[in-house]
């Protein structure tokens, strides 16, 4: 009942700030853009798009929606309530995962139609949006001003842009396979053939690992640097 309430704020609060209007003119400018890629190359862009966009929202909204609710006083209020901080993290996870679900979508089928694996493409988007939420709400954690987060939640998030070298042939590296995005670009990938179980169950695998680590570091942040600014005792479970 506790996580039902947050999500339903987070999804309200993201409509009334205008983030799915924000998405609307993103979409559309990927649209655009994508119409002036050669054939050749049009697959690969739409794979580093949808890659990139469920990684930049979830890395740059969360923060960004996170300090905006410090400035606007919404967290004194809201965890004097029973909601707790993995309820809270949740629903920041869920709903900027919507959201980025619906971009990529919208992205994809306008640009080259359904998915040839839709689960694997859904399951990409998902999971990958949730890390990179939970990672920039660790990171906000520990920051008190925009300029400081950007700066800090960049420095977290490069070693995941590594296993876009080996998609693209610069370098690859078997360390690669140790890092979520790894899996990512492999069930991007179902986005135009079919993936093999081998490859389906390990990047699954990668994604929830992180996520797990990821979420239980960005509980712990944010209780001990008292990110909500009440008791710690009322906000810990």
């Amino acid at each position: 009942m506790r996580f039902r309430a947050a999500f339903a704020f987070d999804i309200r609060f993201q409509w009334r700030h205008g983030f799915y209007w924000v998405y609307i003119v993103v979409c559309v400018f990927y649209w655009v853009l994508l119409r002036f890629i050669p054939d050749g190359y049009r697959e690969k862009v739409i794979v580093l798009l949808t890659f990139s966009d469920p990684s930049a929202l979830g890395l740059i909204l969360a923060g960004g929606i996170v300090l905006l609710e410090k400035d606007q006083g919404i967290h004194d209020p809201l965890f004097v309530t029973p909601i707790r901080v993995r309820e809270y993290l949740l629903s920041k996870a869920g709903s900027l995962s919507v959201l980025s679900l619906l971009a990529a979508w919208g992205i994809h089928v306008a640009a080259s139609g359904i998915p040839v694996s839709p689960l694997a493409f859904s399951v990409g988007i998902v999971l990958t949006s949730s890390l990179m939420t939970l990672l920039s709400i660790g990171v906000v954690a520990h920051c008190q001003t925009i300029n400081s987060f950007i700066l800090l939640s960049q420095a977290y998030a490069l070693p995941f842009v590594l296993p876009l070298l080996g998609y693209l042939k610069i370098w690859n590296s078997g360390l690669f396979l140790a890092l979520p995005t790894e899996g990512t670009l492999r069930l991007l990938n179902g986005a135009f053939s079919a993936i093999s179980i081998t490859d389906y169950l390990y990047s699954i695998g990668i994604l929830l690992i992180w996520n797990v680590a990821v979420f239980i570091w960005a509980k712990r942040s944010c209780e001990h640097h008292v990110l909500m600014s009440v008791g710690r005792g009322g906000a810990g479970g």
